[in-house]
């Protein structure tokens, strides 16, 4: 498979396909080979045979297409179309942003592992994506290694997996924690998941648990782990649906009235979104597991919202950063409403259901 470039542009990719109905045109050769793999119609048929067929121009897109592992040229056209999208430009500062995820993980790296939540969306992950014995496993935005300690045993010492963090405390705790243990086939590495330097085609799977939302072009993201794993590998990932109230709905609806737009959850906020984010990137085989669940909350937990400090996920500077204080206040009034009507004998219901995702490249 080939690799699409790191700024793919759909005119570039126009003329390979015109480069290569020429190739055909002119009876060369060298093409056949590229068509038979790549076109159902020609697999068994010989190079004499394949250069006397009509060979159109929609014909060549789809060899291209199927080149840089897309079934068809109209997902990839819609994959490259997709990467100007408003949603995935909300950060004006890339390096500062990483800077504040970075910061707000390590000031939890000693207590991550109190988190019982995250424990359990890691290992439902796992039984849904199990992995195999002697597979080379990425975990993705590792965290205090959930996923990588569980599956340590599970794929042997034939298998090795590399977690990787952008948070440096929270990759000290978990080379802390390894010390502690006999496994020898986990390794634990500073990396930004959005640009990896690890070889194309060599993870038989990759994990990335609670990390889509925080990326800033998680599109172009999953492209990005695609084109690393082996033909064949699996990706295993959890994403949240956009109107979970307490994951930001009620403070998103609220804004929205006033012409403010906070992101998070947007891009994969239904299970349609989900799986075209993953189809656009390549994958196949899409298995969606919703998962419901939530909790009971006291009201007065969730009047703490509307803050102008630290980050909005997924955008930078903070979507209320230079809107005024006044449209705020009516916004909040707006969102306390909404918590008040929702409000019942046992608390506010904090809808924590959950997108486990499981594709195939």
């Amino acid at each position: 498979m080939k690799l699409l470039p790191t700024n793919p542009n759909l005119e570039f990719l126009k003329k390979e396909a015109k480069a290569l109905r020429a190739l055909h045109r002119q009876g060369d050769v060298a093409c056949c080979a590229r068509i038979r793999i790549y076109d159902s119609d020609f697999t068994h048929k010989s190079d004499e045979e394949i250069l006397s067929a009509h060979f159109s121009i929609n014909d060549a897109q789809r060899v291209i297409a199927r080149e840089y592992g897309y079934t068809s040229w109209a997902t990839l056209k819609d994959y490259i179309e997709s990467l100007a999208s408003p949603l995935y430009h909300g950060v004006s500062d890339k390096q500062a942003y990483k800077e504040l995820v970075a910061e707000s993980y390590d000031k939890r790296a000693d207590v991550y592992d109190n988190h019982v939540w995250a424990q359990e969306w890691c290992r439902q992950l796992v039984d849904i994506c199990p992995p195999r014995i002697g597979e080379t496993i990425l975990d993705l935005g590792c965290g205090s290694g959930n996923i990588a300690f569980q599956i340590a045993d599970k794929v042997g010492a034939e298998g090795s997996i590399i977690g990787v963090d952008i948070a440096h405390k929270m990759l000290a705790h978990c080379n802390k924690k390894l010390k502690q243990t006999s496994h020898t086939n986990l390794i634990f590495e500073y990396g930004d998941v959005e640009q990896l330097d690890y070889s194309p085609n060599y993870f038989d799977r990759i994990y990335a648990s609670a990390i889509l939302p925080w990326l800033i072009n998680p599109q172009a993201a999953l492209r990005h782990w695609f084109e690393l794993l082996k033909s064949g590998g699996w990706i295993g990932l959890t994403v949240w649906p956009s109107n979970s109230f307490v994951w930001g709905d009620g403070e998103r609806q609220a804004l929205r009235k006033y012409g403010v737009q906070s992101t998070v959850h947007e891009f994969s906020g239904t299970q349609e979104k989900t799986r075209k984010l993953m189809e656009l990137a390549g994958f196949g085989k899409i298995n969606i597991h919703v998962v419901e669940r939530g909790r009971w909350m006291e009201p007065g937990a969730l009047k703490g919202t509307f803050s102008k400090g630290g980050y909005g996920i997924g955008q930078y500077p903070h979507y209320l950063e230079n809107v005024p204080d006044t449209i705020i206040q009516k916004a909040q009034r707006d969102y306390w409403n909404e918590v008040d009507r929702r409000t019942t004998e046992q608390g506010v219901w904090h809808d924590m259901t959950t997108f486990f995702v499981c594709a195939q490249k």
